[in-house]
Parts: C-alpha cells; sequence; structure tokens
C-alpha cells in the first residue's frame, strides 16, 4: 500500500489564519513589551518620521531649558553681589553723614575714613571675585552674555552686565577725613550717585532675571505639550487595541497557573481543526483517533499545548496531509 499527497486548501486557509493570527500576536507582544505601537518604521513609516522630528526637538528644548536655567543662575549671582554692594553703599553714606556733625573732631572722622576706605576696598574685591562656573567676571568685566534659549539656532538671548566697581558706580568722593564737614558732604553726593547708578544696574537685571522666568516657564509648556503629542503617536493604547488587552490578560492568567488558551488557539477551536487541552492532564504519548490518521502535539510550532483533532490538520506548517493510497 503507497502513500501519495493531495492538496489541501482548506489546511492552506487554516495555516494561513493561525501564521496571520501568530504575527498579530507577535506584534501584540512587542507592543505589549515595549509600550510602544511604533517599534520599527514599518510599524507607521510617516508616524516614525513625525516621532524622530519631536524626539530631536525635546531634546532640544529641554537643553535650552538648562540653558536658560544657567543664565537665571549667573543673573542671580550678578543680583546679589549688587545687593551686597547697595549695603556697603548705605554703610559708607551713613558714615559721611556722621562725618558731618559738629561734634566730632577731626580724629574721629578720621577714624570713619578708615572704615569707609575699607568699605571701597571691599566694594572692588566683590566686584572682581563674584564669578559664575569660574570664567566670568560677572560683576566686574561687564559686556553682554547670549543664551541659546530656544530650539532654533537664532533663538537667543541677550543680557547686558554692568560693571560693579566703586568708579564704575561713580563713588568718587569716597573719603570723609578733615577737618571740616566739606568731605562728608562731598562723599554724600558720590554715595547718592553710586546707589542710584546700582540701582539701575539692579533694574536691568531684575528685567532680564523676570524675562527668562517666563522664558522657563514657555519652555516648559512647549515640552509638556509636544511630549503629549509624541506620546499620542508612538505609544501603545491598551484601550484601543483588543488585542493588547486580550495578551495581557492571557499573561496574568498564566502568572496565576490559570489555564486559558490564547486568542490564536481559541481560534484554531471554534474551527475545528484544534482542542486545546490543560498542561496538567497533557501527555507526551501520541494519540490516534478512528480514521487512519496518527495525531501528533503541535506544541512545538505554537509553542502551547495543542492537540489536532482533524486528520485535514496534521502538517499544517505545510498545506498537505497525508492518506493512504
Amino acid at each position: 500500500m503507497g502513500i501519495s499527497a493531495n492538496t489541501n486548501i482548506s489546511s492552506i486557509a487554516a495555516a494561513r489564519a493561525v501564521y496571520e493570527t501568530r504575527d498579530d500576536m507577535n506584534r501584540a507582544m512587542e507592543r505589549l513589551s515595549s509600550g510602544k505601537r511604533i517599534n520599527s518604521s514599518a510599524d507607521d513609516a510617516a508616524g516614525q518620521t513625525v516621532v524622530s522630528r519631536m524626539k530631536a526637538q525635546i531634546s532640544s528644548l529641554n537643553q535650552a531649558l538648562r540653558n536658560t536655567n544657567d543664565g537665571l543662575s549667573m543673573l542671580s549671582v550678578y543680583d546679589g553681589a549688587a545687593d551686597e554692594i547697595e549695603d556697603i553703599l548705605v554703610r559708607i553714606r551713613e558714615l559721611a553723614t556722621l562725618s558731618q556733625n559738629g561734634t566730632y573732631t577731626a580724629a574721629d572722622r578720621a577714624n570713619a575714613d578708615l572704615e569707609v576706605s575699607s568699605l571701597v576696598s571691599e566694594i572692588n574685591r566683590i566686584a572682581s571675585k563674584t564669578m559664575f562656573n569660574g570664567t566670568l567676571d560677572v560683576a566686574s568685566a561687564g559686556g553682554t552674555k547670549t543664551f541659546q534659549v530656544g530650539f532654533d539656532a537664532g533663538d537667543r538671548a541677550t543680557f547686558s552686565f554692568n560693571k560693579l566697581e566703586a568708579s564704575a558706580l561713580g563713588l568718587n568722593a569716597a573719603t570723609v577725613s578733615g577737618t571740616t564737614a566739606e568731605p562728608g558732604s562731598a562723599a554724600v553726593t558720590s554715595a547718592d550717585a553710586a546707589l542710584s547708578n546700582l540701582n539701575l544696574f539692579r533694574a536691568t537685571a531684575g528685567a532680564a532675571i523676570n524675562r527668562l522666568e517666563h522664558t522657563v516657564s514657555n519652555l516648559m509648556n512647549v515640552v509638556q505639550r509636544t511630549e503629549e503629542a509624541r506620546s499620542r503617536i508612538e505609544d501603545a493604547d491598551f484601550a484601543k487595541h483588543p488585542k493588547l488587552e486580550i495578551l495581557a490578560k492571557y499573561e496574568v492568567a498564566k502568572q496565576r497557573h490559570v489555564d486559558k488558551p490564547p486568542p490564536h488557539v481559541a481560534l484554531m477551536k471554534k474551527m475545528g481543526i484544534a482542542d486545546y487541552e490543560t498542561a496538567s492532564i497533557l501527555t507526551n504519548q501520541p494519540t490516534t483517533d478512528d480514521s487512519r490518521i496518527t495525531q501528533h502535539k503541535i506544541s512545538d510550532v505554537l509553542a502551547l499545548p495543542i492537540h489536532v483533532t482533524s486528520s485535514s490538520m496534521l502538517t499544517i506548517a505545510r498545506g498537505y496531509y497525508l492518506v493512504d493510497s
């Protein structure tokens, strides 16, 4: 008795359905594990292009946000130095007012002048030693500084740093020594001029700080909205993908040792080409139905405990079945 092979269209169609289901489940598993709807350009070529551009924008905007915060820190250092110098100028003016009092002698004024001279030296020291990141004398070098605060190459903000040294502030007559009140009067005028200039410099720095704070707020908003848009395109939405939901439930069921067939096994069972048995009762011994065909377990094909119940699906992968001649 010979054996012949006949083409079985039904088994070919069933095999195609199984393979399509398997591919769908593999794709669903990939999305489930990565959390992304687009894992390669083949998933959504146009979407991948948009996502790539958005990722570049988000990355650059995050760096621009850090740049802006660095600019805020630099301006805050400058403003802090100016605040300390303001306190010194107030004290110098106080000593100048004191020296104009007729109850003080020349020796008293000379002693007060020692403190004034020391305070002027401290102003110059603060101006020359106040630095940011060890590279910029923010209070003595003066000039401008540019910060990259956006995505585009020309999206920058430039601010001026005024010198805070005593001479730059206009503190020219910083002495209260003498036998009369005249030096003290000139010192008061000089201290008032220095305070006026310092207030202007601090107002300029304060305006720059306020501007950069708004820049930070806007950058954070743009990054958030862009991230939301990227997520809608790239990330997997489990609520809109029933297969992902089914697969997730099945994976949970496996962890709980619940024997429940996955969707592609249920499809084969519905088509009457396979049955499902729990692993606990499944044996490795082949069984034989009433026909002439010996059934085989095909768990090595689908990686699941499945028994073929139809002779037409004995060789499902090739689309043929064997019959006795």
